[in-house]
């Protein structure tokens, strides 16, 4: 039988709690070796997705394969997955070493491979000098890398981790996050991540699936979701964008779609999600913070909006604007520092943009 090259794949999953449908028919393909994200809101269906792809909870409909072999009837013990959980449930009366050779104990090895396994784990999360330690002696960092060596010495198909940094600070979270990154990289497992930190993901994922009410609403690299983002709702949840409500003017093959916005400002689109546009359909420009610029007299040869600066905050290197255009709306401009002297709280200014940067999302 030829080795499936997904780790995992859900067919039309779904999962119900009586009368709440928690997941609602997602269809998910990770290859192996992947470090692939579950990322959304509270309530979205992540962790409920990721406990299926466990054992702890049956699809109610749909199909779960792990390395291509079908697993809804298997029981959590006998799947070739891991799951590490942000408590990391360390045995508190046994040592590192003994924490992370468990498993290999139970799998009855010898303990001369046991030996060769549980260092092998521990140099890759770089506690290889802890072995004698009692998790009560570590710190928070050093025993959700023991918690990792743990889940990894067994050598999973897939290892799943649910919001395994969230009881960090926020310093050690961000190193951690890098550390991840390295360790899947090392080990080559399939890495399924949970978290509701779009950072997070961001960082660490090859790819990743934005969940919103038990239905994947995306799934690709974070370059595409974060510059083409294919919902309204994607756009507003993954970084910080400007939701510019417009109407579609005109549509040529061969030419960018134009788009009218607030009446007067005309701008092209660099791209659309979904289906191509149509002439009258009503979208919404998603524009990045970063990709406006501030000016005091109407610049020529670009898009640009009319607007009376609200606050002016400083961010180190950017100064953050908070624009309020016509309609009351309000634009988050990020400029240099050098923009903090052509505009001040209660100035007039001109927001524009280039049209390359401009992505569409049909309402």
């Amino acid at each position: 039988m030829t080795e499936s090259p997904y780790a995992l794949e859900l067919r039309n999953v779904s999962k119900h709690f009586g009368d709440i449908v928690a997941v609602d028919g997602i269809d998910l393909q990770v290859p192996q070796g992947e470090f692939f994200s579950l990322l959304g809101p509270s309530g979205c269906g992540k962790t409920t997705t990721l406990r299926m792809i466990a054992g702890f909870e049956e699809p109610t409909e749909g199909t779960l394969l792990l390395a291509g072999r079908e697993s809804n009837d298997i029981p959590p013990f006998r799947r070739n997955t891991n799951l590490v959980f942000q408590s990391y449930a360390l045995f508190p009366h046994m040592t590192v070493f003994e924490n992370v050779a468990f498993g290999p104990r139970r799998a009855r090895i010898s303990e001369r491979d046991v030996h060769k396994r549980v260092m092998e784990a521990l140099e890759t999360v770089r506690m290889h000098e802890y072995v004698d330690r009692l998790p009560r002696s570590l710190s928070g960092g050093q025993r959700q890398r023991v918690a990792l060596a743990r889940a990894i010495v067994n050598r999973p198909a897939v290892l799943l981790l649910d919001e395994p940094l969230g009881a960090l600070d926020l310093k050690l979270r961000k190193e951690m996050q890098l550390e991840l990154k390295r360790i899947q990289r090392e080990v080559g497992i399939c890495f399924v991540y949970v978290t509701h930190d779009q950072e997070e993901a961001m960082t660490m994922s090859d790819r990743l699936a934005v969940m919103n009410r038990g239905r994947i609403e995306q799934v690709g690299s974070p370059e595409e979701v974060y510059h083409r983002p294919a919902t309204r709702f994607v756009a507003e949840f993954i970084g910080e964008a400007n939701l510019l409500d417009g109407t579609v003017e005109a549509v040529e093959q061969g030419a960018p779609t134009r788009v009218s916005v607030a009446g007067d400002t005309v701008t092209t689109v660099a791209s659309c999600a979904g289906a191509p546009c149509e002439v009258g359909d009503r979208v919404s420009l998603v524009l990045r913070p970063e990709h406006l610029h501030l000016h005091r007299d109407r610049p020529n040869g670009v898009p640009a909006m009319p607007g009376r600066v609200v606050e002016a905050i400083f961010q180190g290197s950017l100064i953050r604007f908070v624009i309020e255009g016509p309609d009351r709306r309000r634009l988050s401009v990020l400029d240099t520092t050098a923009s903090r002297d052509q505009a001040a709280p209660g100035d007039a200014v001109w927001v524009s943009w280039l049209p390359e940067w401009v992505h569409a999302v049909v309402e």
